[in-house]
């Protein structure tokens, strides 16, 4: 039960991480997109489109990283304890 827990408390912290992120990028590439004054609703819409798919993007791209990464941490850490029981 408590590894469950954890599992979920785990599983909030970085879902709340990636939103964060994302709300962060995703504000500052429109502003950034949109500093030389926006003049149609069209490319209103291009700069909100642009922004959000690098917003999803690149937040999840980094995530895909810390995951395989955490993963080949816990491999490595398994494959030390299999060698400590072996000596």
């Amino acid at each position: 039960m408590k590894e469950k827990v954890k599992k979920v408390l785990v599983w909030i912290f970085e879902f709340v991480l990636f939103c964060g992120y994302f709300y962060v990028l995703f504000v500052n590439l429109v502003c950034g997109f949109g500093y030389g004054g926006i003049s149609s609703r069209g490319q209103a819409i291009k700069i909100l489109c642009a922004s959000f798919f690098f917003a999803v993007g690149l937040p999840g791209l980094i995530w895909y990283q810390h995951r395989r990464l955490m993963k080949l941490e816990n491999l490595l850490h398994d494959l030390f304890e299999i060698c400590d029981k072996i000596k």
